[in-house]
């Protein structure tokens, strides 16, 4: 798996890593039991910090997305792969809160959907390139 990494994106790097590794397991690209790159690797591979590389991957963690082994990496957990039902319950509180925060900003639900197309849009050419 390729990770991309934006300076200009305003999304902390360890988030960054986070949401690319879910959208890979998500999408397929990355299965249950695949194996990630180690921390050290994968920093230098990007040109990080490690303790930036290592909060992703806690993160990751504690969200069962991956599992990691001592002495063995860090791997794609086997439960990492949600039905439908799953990912709707797991997306549905984040959504709420965003219609929350777009109310509270007198953002009419045009105006939000817009955003979230535009949002769609720029995240799918990021995974086309």
């Amino acid at each position: 798996m390729d990770f991309f990494i934006s300076t200009n994106s305003g999304l902390p790097i360890y988030l960054q890593i986070v949401n690319q590794v879910k959208g890979s397991v998500a999408g397929g690209l990355l299965n249950p039991g695949e194996k990630l790159p180690s921390v050290r690797d994968l920093a230098i591979t990007l040109a990080i910090n490690p303790n930036t590389v290592s909060k992703a991957y806690s993160t990751l963690e504690i969200e069962g997305i991956i599992e990691i082994r001592k002495g063995m990496g860090t791997f794609i957990s086997e439960g990492s792969e949600l039905n439908d039902k799953d990912k709707k319950e797991k997306i549905l509180p984040k959504v709420k809160e965003l219609i929350v925060e777009a109310y509270h900003l007198q953002i009419d639900n045009n105006t939000l959907l817009e955003i979230i197309n535009q949002c769609l849009k720029i995240e799918g050419d990021n995974h086309d390139s």
